[in-house]
């Protein structure tokens, strides 16, 4: 499968829920696949070294990937040695660059 084959799976479905008194709520509900094209991790990278500090949620927004996914890929970049955790007695990881 070539670059240009890989793309992300995202599917995006309103629901409208009904509430009291005629009154409804939209919610937006987006999918997204689990796998990550080789050049989105290309992508992301390059951009960490760039960074001052990595928080997952950061990175599954703007490459749209799952959170899950971009937690195993901070992971996997934290067992290389590109990224170091900034305080493990810290509820939310926090990574830097590692220079």
């Amino acid at each position: 499968m070539s670059e240009k084959d890989e793309k992300i799976l995202v599917r995006k479905a309103t629901l409208n829920l009904r509430r009291k008194y005629g009154r409804s709520k939209q919610i937006n509900i987006v999918e997204r696949d689990s796998f990550v094209p080789k050049a989105v991790e290309k992508e992301i990278r390059e951009s960490i070294k760039k960074k001052k500090s990595i928080i997952a949620s950061d990175i599954a927004l703007k490459y749209d990937i799952r959170l899950s996914t971009a937690k195993k890929l901070l992971d996997q970049y934290e067992e290389e040695g590109l990224i170091k955790l900034y305080d493990p007695s810290l509820k939310l990881k926090v990574y830097v660059p590692n220079n």
